[in-house]
C-alpha cells in the first residue's frame, strides 16, 4: 500500500525539508487522543523538508526573528523591530494549503505526516517540529509497516506530541453517502495502521485528511469518522508560503523538479572526462614541486586555497568550465580537501559552495560525482532543504553505493536526525583549514 517514509531533513527541517509550528491547545499527559484538537487555536511557523525515494522526506520550523541589537556606546540605540507574528492555521484548509510551502515542493501520491512539539517560546502552543513525506502505493503489508515504525520513531525522536496526516491521491474521489470514495477504505486503513503505531508510543494522530490535489478551491475531506470537508484555500496566498517566499525559500512545483536539477548534463560530462586526465596529470606535477617545500601542509594548502578561488568564481555569477571542473574533481579525491569544504555550508560562502557543488554534480562521472552530490546533500541538510538534501544524496549514492559519507548523511535523513547534530562536520572542516592557515570567512 505504501512505501517506506523518506525523510527531509528538519530545518533541518526540517527542514527542514529544511526547515513554521501549529499551535494549539497543549495535551495534559492524561489527556485522551480525541480531546486535542490542533484547530482549536493554531498558529504556524513552518520549518523545511525533504522528500527522498523511499525514505521520509522532512523539514523543520524556521527559528524565530531575533531583535535588533543595540549598539553598545550609541546615545541613540536603534529602536528593536516588532517580531513578525507568526502565521496561524485554523482550519484543516489552511493546513493543507500551507503543505506545499512547507515541505518545498507540490506533493503528489504522498502521504504527509506533520509532526507536532510543545514550542519551547510559548507554553500552551504546539508548533511543527517537522513535515514528512513519503510514496504511497509500496508493496503490501510489510512496506506499511516500515512506514508507520518510520513515523514513529521520528516522532518519539522529536518528542512530538501530536501528529497530523494527509494523504494526497489523484486517484481518490470524496465520501459520499453510499460510497466511502475510490482508494477510501485503503486510506483508512494506512491511517488506522499510522495511528495504532503512534499510539503505542502515546502520540496521538489528532487529524487526517485526504485531497485529490492540492489547489484553490479543490475539496479537501476527514478520513476519520468525522464527516467534514470542504474547499482549499489558495496555497499562493497561505501565509505561510508567503513567509517562505519572503525567507528566500524555493517552492518547487513536484520532486521531478528537484531531480531534473540534479540530473547530469551528457554533453557537459564528456567534456569534463576528457579533461580529467589533463587535470590529473597537472595535480601531480604541482605535488611534486611542492613536496620540495619540505612542508607537509603546502599541499594540502595549497589545493584548498585553488579550490577556494574556483568557488569565489562561482559566487561572481561564473560557471565553470570542463578544465576548472575537472580540477576542482580531481582536488576532491583528496579526502582531507574533501571533508574540509563541508566548513563552507554554515558560513557566509555557503550559497556560492552549493552552487558549485551542484554544478560538479551535474557535470562529473562516477565515482567522482559522489563527492560533489555528498557535499551539495550536506549543505542542503544543515539548511533544512530536506528534499534537495535526498536527492543529492540519492545521486551521492547512485555514483558510490559505499560513499561512507553519503551513507551516513542519508541515514540521518531517513530517521529524522537534527541539522544541529551534523554541525560537528563543519566545525572540524573549519578547525582543518584554520590549522593550514587558511581562513573559510565568518559564520552565519
Amino acid at each position: 500500500m505504501t512505501a517506506p517514509l523518506e525523510p527531509t531533513p528538519p530545518d533541518s527541517s526540517a527542514p527542514g525539508c529544511d526547515p513554521r509550528g501549529l499551535s494549539g491547545r497543549p495535551p495534559l499527559a492524561d489527556t485522551p487522543a480525541g480531546d486535542i484538537d490542533p484547530f482549536e487555536s493554531t498558529q504556524a511557523e513552518p520549518r523545511e523538508v525533504r522528500e527522498p525515494t523511499r525514505r521520509i522526506e522532512s523539514r523543520r520550523p524556521l527559528p524565530p526573528p531575533s531583535p535588533a541589537n543595540s549598539a553598545g556606546g550609541c546615545e541613540d540605540p536603534p529602536s528593536e523591530e516588532p517580531e513578525e507574528p507568526e502565521p496561524r492555521l485554523r482550519s484543516p484548509g489552511d493546513l493543507i494549503a500551507a503543505v506545499p510551502a512547507m515541505l518545498g515542493f507540490m506533493p503528489a501520491q504522498s502521504l504527509v505526516v506533520i509532526v507536532l512539539a510543545a514550542d519551547p517560546r510559548a507554553p500552551g502552543v504546539l508548533a511543527v517540529e517537522m513535515v514528512a513525506r513519503m510514496d504511497l502505493d509500496g508493496p503490501g503489508r510489510a512496506a506499511t509497516g516500515i512506514l508507520v515504525d518510520q513515523v514513529a520513531g521520528i516522532c518519539v525522536r522529536h518528542r512530538a506530541v501530536a501528529a497530523l496526516a494527509l494523504i494526497v491521491d489523484d486517484r481518490a474521489t470524496e465520501p459520499e453517502r453510499r460510497h466511502r470514495g475510490v482508494h477510501g477504505r485503503r486510506h483508512r486503513d494506512l491511517v488506522a495502521a499510522l495511528e495504532h503505531r503512534l499510539h503505542a508510543d502515546a502520540v496521538p494522530l489528532t487529524g487526517a485528511w485526504a485531497v485529490r490535489a492540492i489547489g484553490a478551491g479543490l475539496p479537501w475531506w476527514s478520513l476519520s469518522e468525522s464527516s467534514s470537508r470542504g474547499p482549499q484555500p489558495d496555497p499562493a496566498t497561505s501565509m505561510v508560503t508567503m513567509r517562505h517566499v519572503l525567507d528566500g525559500r524555493p517552492l518547487r512545483g513536484s520532486r521531478k523538479e528537484l531531480t531534473d536539477l540534479l540530473a547530469v548534463d551528457q554533453v557537459l560530462c564528456a567534456a569534463t572526462s576528457a579533461a580529467m586526465e589533463i587535470a590529473v596529470v597537472a595535480a601531480s606535477q604541482r605535488s611534486a614541486r611542492l613536496v620540495r617545500h619540505c612542508d607537509p601542509k603546502a599541499q594540502l594548502r595549497f589545493e584548498l586555497c585553488r579550490v577556494l578561488r574556483y568557488v569565489e568564481l562561482v559566487e561572481s555569477g561564473a560557471r565553470l568550465t570542463p578544465g576548472q571542473l575537472a580540477e576542482v574533481s580531481v582536488a576532491l579525491r583528496d579526502k582531507s580537501l574533501r571533508d574540509i569544504m563541508f566548513g563552507l555550508a554554515p558560513g557566509t560562502r555557503a550559497d556560492s559552495a552549493e552552487a558549485t557543488w551542484l554544478q560538479l554534480a551535474r557535470a562529473l562521472p562516477d565515482p567522482d560525482r559522489a563527492e560533489a552530490a555528498a557535499l551539495l546533500g550536506y549543505c542542503a541538510y544543515v539548511r533544512g532543504d530536506g528534499p534537495l538534501a535526498g536527492v543529492a544524496l540519492d545521486a551521492a549514492l547512485s555514483a558510490d553505493p559505499e560513499h561512507r559519507m553519503a551513507n551516513l548523511l542519508e541515514y540521518g535523513l531517513r530517521f529524522g536526525m537534527h541539522p544541529e547534530r551534523l554541525r560537528e562536520i563543519a566545525e572540524s572542516g573549519r578547525e582543518a583549514a584554520a590549522g593550514l592557515g587558511v581562513d573559510l570567512g565568518p559564520e552565519r
